[in-house]
């Protein structure tokens, strides 16, 4: 088995797991399912009081 066929596989498997990592981001972003932080941006509140994300919490 050459040296760096090692090396590949240790790339790939750290290339799917940053895909996976990023593609898990985009589908919960799609799905509207994040909150920037800032409840007046939050997609799932529409600007009227703050989000359920952040009921409770200090801003």
């Amino acid at each position: 088995m050459p040296a760096f066929l090692g090396e590949w596989v240790v790339g790939l498997v750290l290339a799917l797991v940053v895909f996976l990592a990023i593609r898990s981001l985009w589908k919960e972003h799609k799905s509207g399912g994040h909150c920037g932080g800032s409840c007046s941006g939050c997609a799932g509140c529409s600007g009227s009081g703050c989000c359920s994300a952040h009921r409770g919490k200090t801003q």
